[in-house]
């Protein structure tokens, strides 16, 4: 499933919020468009379908396995050696006819709502159920995945729409900031999808455009909603936190019986999830979360329909204002979205804490353009992001990086050579001659559409005798076992363990650099140019 956040390529100056008025049907009104499951539907194949023999319109297929049970059965009879290699062939398709029956029925199963439910390769038995204390596990995400929510809101920009829908959320816990609420508290999945601008400016329905994010909220009458900071509903920002924080750790930059101050950098907000879960998660004065965002419609939709707190956004006017405010404390506020692109902010931010102590622990690096490309100038070796970055790291940092990468190796994302160019400018620009890189994948029950790659600035410390995924395993567990509770005095939700190992691969720095990004752009340039002025031949081609 495709999971992005908003582009950071457009200058902020260029791109202006412009909230959708009267043409939009109100609130919790159901939006027109093509009925279906949302483009967060994860790659749920159906039960394997037997089609060895042809099967009766009587029977479905019981009356073939039977005759030819008894053809095998008479051979056998006659003590033939053919004989009993067809009882033996029979005996297996009845056993493939009772598995299509039961597959058939299984695939009839349906939930209360009337779709058919979904079982992630799982062929129609339903999976034990994972992460039970999670709000956002794979057992409760399909209230959000099987089909079409109702429209919330809408906003516009520069970049193009950015638009909420709700699904009902059968779990219950009435949160709500500083503990019981006056009046009752309804929670809700809220989707966020971005859509292209059309030439009527026509607002689109629920279901147009690309997916970005999906929150779990919490409403009541007359009050702003307010997101659920423990339950990050979608995979790949879990696995992105459990690498960098098992990261951490495995360096030793993380001790657990008395977790030190971090300080992160979020690249791409959508919803807002992983920032509200990191500042919730961590303990109080413990950790600092800068956030960039630079879509004004992504940032009109998140703090007012998607619950994430507005008091977060700084009002900075350009870039060395944003510099200035983080540095300065921004307030005391240790949750801080800034309405800044990427490079412009650490840009600046470089020149304003040189040779300071303003370092980040943790890098988040999560954000796409409309297509699903990771915007050029993030991954550009000669680019503002990577070199002030390269300044603006601890000793032992992490930084995790988010590619839309199918099960093929290629995606929206890019191909082998795109991929492995953007990995070696982060490798390059971040990790010190020990680190460590290794990428894996979102477990696949959940989403296949996500890959993750970590960088172990300083890599780990002492022996390097176990292999690096094992040691992030021991880490992960750690983690979960060791880490404090939360500020409602749970801990860790959701396994990190499984998630640091899915599909693991150590990634090998090449020992010769490969083409950039604007490289293999020009080659491709380069033999387009060449495939339409060579001519010639009785096509002219």
């Amino acid at each position: 499933s495709v999971r992005t956040q908003s582009a950071h390529r457009i200058p902020a100056a260029a791109a202006r919020a412009r909230p959708l008025m009267s043409s939009v049907p109100a609130a919790g009104a159901s939006a027109a468009g093509p009925s279906g499951a949302s483009a967060f539907l994860s790659f749920a194949p159906s039960a394997p379908t037997a089609q060895t023999l042809p099967r009766s319109p009587a029977s479905g297929g019981s009356a073939s396995a039977s005759a030819a049970a008894a053809a095998a059965s008479s051979d056998a009879g006659r003590g033939s050696a053919t004989g009993a290699a067809l009882t033996s062939a029979a005996s297996a398709v009845v056993l493939v006819a009772s598995a299509a029956r039961g597959g058939k029925r299984a695939r009839r199963r349906r939930t209360a709502g009337g779709r058919v439910e979904r079982h992630f390769f799982n062929f129609g038995t339903p999976e034990p159920e994972i992460d039970a204390n999670d709000p956002g596990r794979v057992g409760v995400v399909k209230e959000f995945q099987n089909g079409s929510g109702d429209f919330v809101t809408a906003s516009r920009s520069d970049f193009g729409w950015a638009v909420v829908s709700e699904h009902a959320a059968s779990e219950q816990d009435g949160y709500w900031p500083g503990g019981a609420a006056e009046g009752e508290v309804k929670q809700v999945w809220r989707e966020l999808r971005l859509a292209k601008a059309t030439e009527d400016d026509r607002p689109p329905s629920v279901n147009e455009g690309t997916g970005q994010t999906v929150v779990k909220v919490s409403v009541k009458d007359g009050e702003t909603p307010v997101q659920v900071p423990y339950c990050m509903p979608l995979a790949y920002p879990k696995t992105m936190c459990a690498i960098a924080m098992a990261g951490q750790h495995l360096q030793g930059a993380l001790p657990l019986d008395d977790v030190p101050f971090q300080r992160c950098l979020v690249v791409g907000l959508g919803g807002g999830s992983m920032p509200v879960w990191l500042n919730h998660t961590f303990p109080d004065g413990r950790i600092v979360v800068d956030a960039l965002e630079i879509d004004p419609a992504v940032i009109e939709a998140a703090t007012s329909a998607m619950g994430f707190p507005s008091a977060a956004v700084r009002p900075v006017a350009n870039a060395r204002a944003a510099a200035e405010d983080a540095v300065s404390g921004a307030g005391g506020e240790s949750l801080r979205m800034y309405p800044i692109a990427g490079e412009a902010f650490l840009e600046a931010l470089g020149e304003k804490a040189a040779g300071g102590d303003y370092k980040y622990d943790m890098v988040f690096i999560d954000a796409f353009d409309k297509a699903g490309r990771v915007p050029p100038v993030l991954v550009d070796p000669e680019g503002p992001f990577l070199k002030a970055l390269s300044t603006l790291l601890t000793p032992k940092a992490a930084v995790v990086m988010n590619l839309l990468v199918g099960m093929t190796g290629s995606g929206s994302s890019g191909g082998a050579k795109e991929i492995e160019a953007m990995v070696y400018a982060v490798q390059q620009a971040c990790c010190s001659s020990s680190g460590e890189a290794f990428t894996v994948r979102t477990p696949m029950n959940e989403s296949s559409g996500n890959q993750l790659y970590g960088f172990l600035t300083a890599g780990r410390e002492g022996s390097r005798d176990e292999p690096l995924k094992e040691a992030l395993k021991n880490a992960a567990t750690a983690v979960n076992e060791g880490f404090p509770a939360d500020s409602v005095g749970s801990p860790l939700r959701f396994d990190f363990a499984r998630r640091v190992i899915f599909a693991y691969q150590d990634w090998v720095c090449p020992e010769t650099p490969p083409p950039t990004l604007k490289e293999l752009e020009a080659e491709e340039a380069a033999k387009k140019e060449k495939k339409l002025s060579g001519g010639g031949g009785w096509f002219g081609l």
